[in-house]
């Protein structure tokens, strides 16, 4: 039976400087994890890893993944190429030095990833990269601006593959309409159910991915009081457990 790989973006709060995501939402996802016996990947930023060391080297120890979503949350595609460089050595030393070893995964704020990223990811021995969103189509709609970017990534490979001799590329999963918390909040149940199946036709391991601060209340975000985090929770904990009817 194909699995389900969960992925979490852990950054500061949207619409706000806050943290809440991190100090109350986290530990709302790892309630159901623990529940369902998940082992999630997150893709933390630098600086709130070493605000949180402890709280993140407790779920290493649990056996979660603890990869990279840059140093400061800036998209990838507007910086330098020096400025790259300096996000990616610092999140390998902050690594080493709280885990022992340099992250395996790197996925770019915003998807934002480009050739320059790709290459210094290999450098500096990054196992994987998980920017890439074939497929999501509503991702235009967010960032129309970015047409260039979404059209050089929407039609590439939907499983993962070798992107540079040293790297791969593990797509995160879409079907016109993306595998994120989005599609959860909105989708009634008996749809919710069919999509993921749909979904498990087309990738040999679907990867869902939400934000740390999709676990909480933001009263600023319509979406949030339209579909409510506390039904999202709910929804993943059935997806969750769907896969432990079907192992």
């Amino acid at each position: 039976m194909k699995k389900i790989s969960y992925t979490i973006d852990v950054e500061k709060d949207l619409h706000s400087e806050s943290h809440t995501g991190i100090t109350s939402g986290l530990k709302r996802f790892e309630e159901i994890c623990n529940k369902n016996k998940v082992k999630p990947i997150l893709f933390v930023t630098g600086k709130i890893f070493e605000k949180n060391a402890a709280f993140f080297k407790q779920l290493h120890k649990k056996k979660w993944e603890i990869s990279c979503h840059g140093y400061s949350h800036k998209r990838f595609d507007d910086m330098s190429f020096k400025e790259k460089e300096d996000e990616l050595k610092k999140c390998v030393s902050i690594w080493k030095k709280h885990l022992g070893s340099a992250p395996k995964g790197f996925r770019a704020p915003q998807h934002s990833i480009d050739t320059e990223t790709l290459d210094l990811l290999e450098k500096y021995h990054f196992e994987y990269d998980s920017s890439y969103t074939p497929l999501n189509f509503l991702q235009l709609l967010f960032f129309p601006k970015r047409f260039t970017h979404w059209a050089r990534t929407s039609f590439s490979p939907l499983n993962a593959y070798q992107i540079r001799p040293q790297l791969k590329e593990k797509p995160a999963s879409a079907l016109f309409m993306p595998f994120v918390s989005l599609t959860i909040r909105v989708l009634p149940r008996s749809l919710l159910r069919f999509y993921v199946w749909l979904l498990k036709l087309f990738y040999k391991e679907p990867i869902f991915y939400a934000h740390s601060w999709d676990f909480i209340e933001l009263p600023k975000s319509r979406i949030d009081r339209t579909f409510p985090h506390t039904k999202f929770i709910k929804k993943l904990n059935y997806i969750m457990s769907l896969e432990n009817e079907n192992p």
